[in-house]
């Protein structure tokens, strides 16, 4: 018998195809001019608050339920405040420990 059974867990990330940014309303189309398709929320300015995007959470779930994932009744999104050197408001915006979809 072994000792160790091993586990692996992914992080998958995907590109949906909503008309706007998951926590703002700044447009996604392709080949804008650079710094044209951004706001406070976008940078991360003190006072502005992101507000999720419901067609990307629509998205997210037909995608679970596709992959025959657990979808969680509630779901928590969390700031991880660290550096990034291409990302200067210094934080990221994850589901760390309560995820939408699980266990597919």
């Amino acid at each position: 018998m072994k000792p160790y059974e091993p586990v692996i867990g992914l992080e998958v990330h995907a590109q949906l195809l909503t008309q706007t940014k998951i926590f703002c309303e700044c447009p996604t189309a392709f080949g804008a001019p650079p710094n044209n398709q951004i706001c406070p929320v976008c940078t991360g300015q003190p006072g502005a608050l992101p507000v999720l995007n419901r067609t990307a959470v629509e998205y997210a779930i037909r995608a679970g339920l596709a992959l025959n994932c657990r979808i969680a009744a509630t779901s928590v999104f969390a700031r991880k405040n660290y550096f990034y050197p291409d990302l200067p408001k210094g934080y990221q915006i994850s589901q760390y420990d309560r995820p939408l979809c699980q266990e597919g």
